[in-house]
């Protein structure tokens, strides 16, 4: 027994230093235990593998890193969040000034890609695993083929044309080229196929913290939303509403606790008592926050009575001034037992896709019933929209409310939805059209040229 813990130790170490690499384009065949068969000849150390990516996503790259993430970056980004400290990477943020150079924009790159090489490393390894069980063979290599899946839909969705990396050679990478954004999308779609139908209905763990095949059925709605694929949209958000393992969580106060039976995917905070990142990044105790806040026009734009203006945005008063905060996440320290998790994937995103998609397919009532269950939770009549534009207002409408300060939902939206320059130029001076699309890190560039062109505009 203590043999199998020191080994897994040592692959969790040995991955460690393999995710330190500067970047995905400059990593060497890497010196390391993982580069050996040794790694999946027995399941505890593929184990380790696998869930020190999560680790990793945790704490760096796109989703959930430097300064939150896209949660607080794109917050700022869009119309959610404003800023008024000296930090001149996210002011660039707030203030659409944009350069490649931006400090931010490397480690979201980078990182990012680093996850992915380390993705990319389990279905090597496992691919030519003999010693491992079909079943735990399958259910990792799903896990692999969903992390890589959602770690490029995120980048693209901020970059645009990316590369879609799908090996750990180096020399290829090292000279890779740029895949166009819809087909970017069309290879999530397929990875994420992939790993719905290795990965089983049960969890790896006691708790919703890894992947299972509702995880890549909900994801696959999002993506199917995003393509325009309007049936299969709500095909899969279907299947994940009538799973029996989720159910619907009518207060707005308890839907963001780590027993939440709404969560479909949460990140570990890493260490028990410990809670989510998202407290400490949001939550101030005096104004003017160093923090990015809430923007006092999003606060106000709250349709009266709505449970979630009370129960996630919060009120601190100084010297006369009022400053708002993202709320959802009440805990700034450790508890305890941890008490809150990040949570990536939830019940009511999968009722919000499904009632868009019932709205492009016009089909009226299911569109009216699915924004109703979101709107009887947060204490609202039900909606009155009945034509396929009004439902379609009242979905965004729903979602900028549902999901703000979350994985970029609403930068998201804004994007895809055509009204990117409709909300946004009026309050941001420096808004263009190219702003749609982030810079390619400078660095990136001179790394590799088949990078080139950059984003318009930059």
């Amino acid at each position: 027994m203590k043999t199998k813990i020191y080994t897994k130790i040592l692959a969790v170490i040995t991955l460690f230093g393999v995710l330190g690499c500067s970047d995905f384009t400059e990593v060497d065949t890497p010196q390391s235990q993982l580069t050996t068969p040794d790694v999946y000849k027995n399941v505890e150390t593929a184990e380790a593998a696998v869930t020190d990516i999560y680790a990793h996503i945790r704490e760096l790259g796109i989703v959930s890193g430097t300064l939150g993430g896209v949660s607080v970056l794109l917050s700022c980004y869009s119309d959610e969040m404003q800023f008024t400290s000296q930090n001149t990477d996210i002011l660039q943020f707030y203030d659409h000034t944009m350069v490649a150079s931006n400090g931010l924009l490397k480690p979201m790159w980078s990182n990012t890609y680093t996850e992915i090489y380390a993705a990319n490393m389990v279905l090597e390894g496992l691919a030519n695993s003999t010693a491992i069980s079909a079943a735990d063979r399958d259910r990792l290599t799903g896990e692999a083929y969903f992390l890589r899946a959602y770690l490029h839909f995120y980048l693209s969705n901020v970059f645009g044309d990316i590369p879609y990396v799908t090996t750990t050679n180096y020399v290829a990478n090292a000279t890779i080229g740029k895949t166009p954004a819809d087909e970017v999308l069309q290879k999530v779609t397929v990875d994420l196929l992939l790993a719905e139908t290795l990965l089983p209905t049960s969890y790896p763990t006691a708790e919703r913290v890894r992947v299972n095949k509702a995880v890549a059925t909900a994801m696959l709605a999002r993506v199917y939303l995003y393509r325009g694929d309007w049936n299969n949209a709500v095909a899969k958000a279907t299947a994940v509403i009538d799973n029996p393992a989720y159910v619907w969580v009518n207060n707005p106060a308890t839907e963001f606790l780590r027993q939440s039976t709404s969560t479909i995917l949460a990140l570990h905070p890493g260490t028990p008592g410990l809670n989510a990142k998202d407290g400490r990044t949001f939550i101030y105790s005096s104004g003017p926050p160093s923090k990015p806040f809430l923007s006092p026009q999003f606060v106000a734009s709250f349709e009266a009575g709505d449970l979630r203006r009370t129960n996630w945005v919060r009120t601190v008063t100084t010297a006369g001034v009022n400053w708002y905060m993202s709320y959802k996440y009440k805990k700034t320290g450790a508890t305890p037992t941890s008490e809150e998790y990040t949570i990536l994937l939830r019940l009511p995103e999968q009722y919000l896709i499904r009632a868009e998609a019932y709205a492009h397919l016009n089909q009226i009532p299911a569109a009216q019933a699915d924004i109703n269950k979101i709107r009887t939770k947060a204490g609202l009549g039900n909606t009155t929209a009945v034509t396929q534009a009004g439902l379609l207002a009242a979905v965004a409408k729903e979602r900028k409310y549902e999901l703000f300060t979350e994985q970029g939902h609403r930068w998201f939206d804004l994007k895809r939805t055509g009204q990117a320059a409709t909300v946004l130029s009026p309050i941001k001076p420096n808004w263009e059209g190219t702003d749609l699309l982030f810079p390619l890190p400078a660095s990136e560039l001179l790394l590799n040229a088949n990078l080139l062109p950059q984003n318009p505009g930059y």
